[in-house]
């Protein structure tokens, strides 16, 4: 459904209506894969999906502005919950400069406070222009000098949203996109998150996510991989496994990131999993004392240590590696 919101006058005296395509939307299905078809494969396949079938629980918006009757800027979220990733955000080259972005982001911004949503994040290169347009809207970096931006409607956001209780394992939805970047977006914590996603610190799981849930769908590259879910549906781990390519598939290769808030619930989590018949690796950095500790429980042994293996943020890591017979 295609909802008009408003108009704003641009630089040029233009005047542009800003509306929302709320997906799935069949008859604007192609207008918005054609305006968006330069986005590379996994986000192409999000898109040509949303547009056309339900994506689980995923609410997926595309806020356009169109002078004369056509497209000229685009701001996509996809959000559960009242937790949002914000990105394509895209306008035609010769529309840019005259506030078309802008003038859609404070329809977005001000539609997605309406919807009472808590948090939204987004990735942008640090200090450039775009950088400074969401910055103006109240989005601030992650950490120093990051383009992974954060907007929380309230301060304590993450210590209300994060606070202890039970959890539980469960399979991957589409509905967990955006809520998996607000986990993997929690400062202070392990390093080294994921050799599978290349995650390591603070990281926006845009498109992460894209790559893990079509894994999922259409290859066996994954032998299993499990969320660590609260009773309100807030994510607080994920687990996954997968045959080692490095090792010619004689290995499985484990990947855990968890909450602090929630280690008590992680052997649910790697109980959970279905292991292949090999010998399963962990790495993990090593700050990674808690970590360590649930590995151990779980019938892992340290077997090895990387000296100064990587380098995050200036500071140098060990890696260890955790390994069990299968």
């Amino acid at each position: 459904m295609y909802e008009i919101l408003g108009e704003t006058t641009l630089r040029t005296d233009e005047v542009m209506e800003v509306g929302v395509i709320n997906a799935p939307d069949q008859p604007h299905a192609e207008e918005i894969k054609k305006f968006l078809g330069h986005k590379p494969q996994f986000f192409d396949w999000h898109i040509e999906r949303c547009v056309v079938e339900p994506l689980d629980e995923l609410e997926t918006r595309f806020y356009v502005g169109k002078v004369d009757g056509h497209i000229i800027t685009n701001i996509m979220t996809v959000e559960h919950d009242g937790i949002g990733i914000l990105g394509h955000v895209y306008t035609l080259p010769d529309q840019r400069r005259k506030g078309a972005c802008k003038g859609t982001m404070a329809f977005q911004m001000e539609g997605f406070r309406q919807r009472n949503g808590h948090a939204l994040y987004l990735g942008t290169g640090y200090n450039s222009h775009p950088y400074h347009i969401y910055h103006s809207f109240g989005f601030e970096s992650v950490y120093p000098e990051s383009g992974f931006m954060k907007y929380h409607v309230n301060d304590d956001f993450e210590e209300t949203y994060f606070a202890t209780t039970t959890a539980l394992p469960k399979d991957v939805e589409w509905h967990d996109w955006p809520k998996l970047t607000a986990l993997s977006g929690i400062v202070g914590w392990d390093i080294l998150r994921s050799l599978l996603w290349n995650v390591y610190g603070p990281t926006n799981l845009e498109s992460g996510f894209l790559i893990l849930k079509r894994t999922l769908e259409v290859s066996d590259v994954l032998n299993d991989a499990k969320l660590l879910t609260t009773q309100d549906g807030v994510i607080v781990g994920w687990a996954t496994v997968n045959r080692d390519s490095k090792w010619r598939h004689n290995i499985a290769l484990l990947d855990l990131f968890f909450h602090p808030n929630f280690v008590d619930s992680v052997p649910a989590l790697l109980s959970s999993l279905k292991f292949p018949e090999l010998k399963v690796q962990c790495y993990i950095d090593s700050d990674a004392v808690k970590k360590a500790e649930v590995l151990e429980a779980a019938g892992f042994s340290r077997e090895g240590r990387f000296k100064n293996h990587i380098e995050y943020r200036g500071k140098k890591y060990d890696v260890l590696v955790f390994g069990r017979e299968g």
